[in-house]
């Protein structure tokens, strides 16, 4: 079972957000006088806060407007000012943008594939994204659990920890019941953007259909930072999530992307993934985009040897081709309604799939 499932309960705290009369914890590391990460329940999303002279640039606001909430009043509490100036969402999915509720009252910055999915959830009740599914995903989230650590770690249901994750999404179904209201992006770009916020430049490229539809890297040059949403994270071999809109173009454009941004990054750069506080370096990131490129690249030779998906997958064991991330996890969120047992050879099937256009 993934650490970030359950254990971001037991993370020591810093800072305890008071809403709606339900306090939920939310841990803070201050990076810098202008940067702070906030993470906190149910799924240990890490919020990266920039305090700027034009106002609070925050990156992502997760599952719902008092979950949303509880982060800008961390926020708020930590750098002690109340001027947030924009809101950025990283892509598409409810753990980060199912609270821009909370931030209505800012401009919203987001690729335009993800304003597109939030319109569409809208008007589609089966989207997995829509209110009626999103109350579906609240209660799996706490029976699944429950029978996992039923089966497996039965211990774990009578410590104030489970209490807690079952509070947290219990709050969200309260939530999307009660004045639950999508808000997109109000500012949409499609490859690049940037925004001027006085001595903090804010940079954002579109990457797409890797994690979700919309993954966007978020670069703060002034702070040597970078958000780089979902795709990759310090524990884990980089997780290609199946996606009906990913294509070789898209693919060969993810390379021109991660080369560009570790052109204009150094040894002193920190990398932030979205679902975890725990930072990365560069040369870490290189180890992530070396093994993307030289499966991408296994791949197309493959097909055009006439070899089989399986004969590729045989020839390509992941321990032995491709040591730079072999020693990290290579199965995720197991005993949920989204484990990967095996994160290499699923990346083989995406990618052995991805049509020429």
């Amino acid at each position: 079972m993934n650490s970030r499932w359950l254990l971001p309960l037991l993370v020591p705290v810093t800072l305890a957000a008071l809403v709606r009369g339900a306090d939920f914890e939310i841990k803070v590391d201050r990076l810098s006088p202008r940067v702070a990460v906030f993470s906190g329940d149910p799924w240990g999303n890490a919020i990266v806060a920039v305090a700027t002279t034009k106002g609070l640039v925050v990156v992502d606001a997760p599952f719902s407007r008092t979950i949303a909430g509880g982060f800008r009043h961390a926020i708020e509490s930590e750098f002690r000012r109340s001027d947030f100036a924009w809101l950025i969402d990283t892509h598409e999915h409810t753990c980060h943008v199912s609270g821009n509720q909370a931030y209505a009252d800012l401009p919203i910055v987001g690729h335009a594939s993800i304003r597109a999915d939030m319109l569409k959830s809208l008007a589609d009740p089966a989207h997995k994204f829509s209110r009626a599914s999103l109350l579906k995903l609240c209660d799996s989230q706490v029976v699944n659990a429950r029978a996992y650590l039923e089966k497996n770690d039965p211990a774990r249901l009578k410590t104030p920890a489970w209490a807690e994750y079952e509070k947290d999404w219990k709050l969200i179904a309260t939530d999307l019941r009660e004045g639950h209201v999508t808000v997109p992006p109000t500012i949409t770009f499609d490859r690049q953007m940037t925004l001027h916020c006085g001595d903090i430049t804010v940079r954002l490229d579109y990457f797409g259909c890797a994690h979700g539809v919309g993954d966007t890297i978020v670069s703060f040059p002034e702070e040597n930072l970078v958000v780089t949403a979902g795709i990759f994270d310090a524990h884990l071999v980089p997780i290609i999530h199946p996606s009906e809109a990913l294509t070789a173009r898209i693919v060969d454009n993810w390379f021109v992307v991660l080369h560009d941004l570790l052109d204009r990054t150094d040894a002193h750069t920190r990398f932030l993934a979205s679902h975890s506080a725990t930072p990365m370096n560069k040369a870490q990131i290189a180890s992530f985009v070396s093994y993307l490129e030289g499966l991408w690249s296994e791949v197309r030779q493959a097909k055009n040897a006439g070899e089989t998906i399986t004969q590729l997958k045989a020839r390509l064991p992941l321990a032995s081709r491709f040591p730079e991330v072999a020693k990290l996890n290579n199965s995720n969120l197991v005993g949920t309604e989204w484990e990967i047992r095996d994160i290499h050879n699923q990346n083989i099937d995406v990618l052995w799939n991805a049509p020429a256009a």
